[in-house]
């Protein structure tokens, strides 16, 4: 009886075109345009290096420890090197002024009673040259005063000290993975995905209503317990959504190279969990609701609304809300599904990941009890 009812209904689901359509096309299809949208936003905010010229003179020409700074940073001596701060354009006086004039560089240096930088507003790029030009000046003051008090300074190793610089802070991480906050929207969209499971439960539990339709009807006429057929259904809608969150976490995976992280185990079982919280969430509006249109309109509306408030739309919303109203983030799915996935993805540690494991399984087990206990009390006069 098991296995007639069950594959009976996963064919059903299956041939469920607007089922298959919002629950496994509409997801690939968003998480395709998130990924055009967000591919290149992290490498955007990368360094790039900063336009400036240099004035020829004869005056700064002498000055060959500034060329020698200057060198190290930049590509003045014609060597071009990823790390470098500066592009130079070695040029005259009047170029100069004219390429700043037109925008074409952030600053220029010049020589005038000692090496100056000439702006022509304010910017990244002109506090970078800014501090750069200052920290030579300090330098060079310094050793100009020691070396009059001590001129066997030199010979004792005193510029080679003050090339140097000693960090005395070490940077760490909690994870070996790099930080990447637009891996929250697809986390999100996978957590919308879970929870889109709730309008295929709806329409499992409208199947068992006899008040709502003739096959609800008949459903109620057949010889087998109405607890069991709702198991049957509910079996089937989870396996059914399972697959659909299977395929789009390996288009996610493989097809747009989305990290989730080498925890594969327990992102399995997050998304079991959470097609789980789903599918519970929509037999519970289900059974608290008549009419079939508020049935939708609820779980739609409070899985899109979970959803946003997990960064699906702004991604600054998840923040926001852990920040100002850390309560809603433990009421919200989405914000606990999405929380799990970027847990497994930064943290090495599994305390977080649990924490919001654990609340789901909670809210799935009192959504279950509330819809068991719903349904049992249902008693139909005439059928």
């Amino acid at each position: 009886m098991f296995s007639h009812i069950f594959m009976y209904n996963l064919k059903t689901i299956f041939r469920n075109r607007p089922a298959i359509f919002w629950t496994l096309i509409y997801p690939i299809v968003l998480s395709t345009l998130f990924y055009f949208a967000f591919s290149n936003l992290v490498n955007a905010e990368s360094f790039e290096p900063v336009g400036i010229a240099v004035a020829e003179s004869s005056e700064l020409a002498a000055e060959t420890g500034f060329y020698s700074a200057l060198a190290s940073v930049s590509d003045i001596d014609g060597t071009a090197e990823k790390e470098d701060i500066f592009r130079i354009q070695t040029v005259s006086q009047e170029e100069a002024e004219e390429l700043l004039k037109n925008g074409n560089i952030a600053a220029y240096i010049f020589y005038d009673d000692g090496i100056k930088l000439a702006v022509a507003d304010s910017g990244f790029g002109q506090t970078i040259a800014k501090i750069f030009i200052d920290d030579y000046l300090q330098a060079s003051s310094t050793i100009h005063t020691i070396l009059s008090d001590n001129p066997q300074a030199a010979d004792q190793g005193l510029i080679t000290d003050l090339a140097q610089r000693k960090e005395y802070l070490t940077q760490a991480s909690d994870s070996a993975s790099s930080p990447d906050t637009t891996v929250i929207y697809f986390y999100a969209l996978l957590a919308m995905t879970c929870l889109m499971g709730s309008t295929v439960a709806v329409e499992e539990i409208i199947k068992l209503q006899a008040n709502m339709s003739p096959l609800a009807s008949r459903v109620n006429l057949v010889p087998v317990a109405k607890f069991r057929v709702f198991l049957y259904n509910i079996c089937a809608t989870i396996l059914f959504q399972m697959v659909v969150i299977l395929l789009v976490l390996a288009y996610l995976m493989f097809a747009l190279q989305i990290d989730f992280g080498a925890k594969t185990g327990f992102i399995l079982l997050t998304c079991l969990i959470s097609c789980i919280t789903g599918v519970f969430f929509g037999t519970t509006v289900s059974v608290g609701f008549k009419n079939t249109g508020i049935k939708y309109a609820i779980t739609i509306g409070g899985t899109m609304l979970s959803c946003f408030l997990a960064g699906l739309m702004v991604v600054d919303m998840k923040y926001i809300i852990q920040e100002s109203a850390p309560i809603i983030g433990y009421i919200s799915p989405a914000n606990l599904i999405t929380d799990a996935f970027y847990s497994l993805y930064y943290y090495d540690g599994l305390s977080r990941y649990f924490e919001n494991i654990i609340l789901l399984v909670a809210y799935s087990v009192v959504m279950c009890v509330v819809t068991c206990l719903v349904m049992r009390r249902k008693k139909y006069a005439s059928i």
